[in-house]
């Protein structure tokens, strides 16, 4: 028998189903089926298209929501809690950010079939090429929250925050590019040392 869903209204709903297909995604890639995800969600099948017009959707939604969590800024807050030293915070947020790129490659490769849809669609109503706008809508989520890092540290930067915030996200993203065969080649500590100290050796 089918689980029966418990009443939700339809937003609780779609967020219930999204949190449930993300790890699925990364852990069965893109065979993964509308069955499944229902009785990871503990719903009946049908119930998925009463929130979601078709999979392509579905796809989309949980693509949107491993780049960029709804809860994404409650995640970094509980991250930075208690933490004062900049290393420190800059560290924690290295490996938060890390983590979070490995799940959404993951995702990605897995819905790659949906994103091409929805890119060919796009294209055909004549609008601008581009990555989608849930992609960008992430990256600017991840510089403001990286900007206020940095920003009660700004008297000893050499650099204003939101650049600072910059820098650290190019050495975190240039060095983990899976889809290239890399891995995490710094740590978290060795990006620290790097973006704080550079890579020259330090005279004792």
């Amino acid at each position: 028998m089918s689980p029966r869903a418990t009443s939700m209204s339809p937003d609780a709903r779609r967020k219930a189903i999204v949190e449930a297909v993300v790890p699925l995604l990364a852990e069965r890639g893109s065979e993964l089926s509308t069955r499944e995800i229902a009785e990871a969600a503990g719903i009946a099948e049908g119930t998925i298209f009463r929130v979601f017009e078709d999979k392509k959707s579905l796809m989309l939604a949980a693509a949107r929501e491993a780049i960029n969590p709804a809860g994404g800024q409650q995640l970094f807050d509980a991250q930075m809690h208690d933490r004062v030293a900049l290393r420190d915070k800059v560290i924690a947020a290295v490996g938060q950010v890390q983590d979070r790129m490995r799940l959404t490659m993951a995702v990605m490769v897995a819905v790659r079939p949906h994103l091409m849809a929805a890119l060919h669609a796009d294209a055909e109503h004549h609008k601008q090429p581009g990555p989608p706008r849930f992609v960008l809508e992430a990256q600017e989520a991840l510089h403001a929250r990286l900007t206020t890092l940095f920003e009660p540290h700004r008297a000893e930067l050499a650099l204003a925050p939101e650049q600072a915030a910059l820098a650290l996200r190019s050495l975190v993203i240039g060095s983990s590019r899976p889809e290239l065969g890399m891995g995490a080649v710094l740590t978290p500590d060795q990006i620290a040392d790097v973006l704080l100290h550079g890579v020259l050796k330090r005279e004792d």
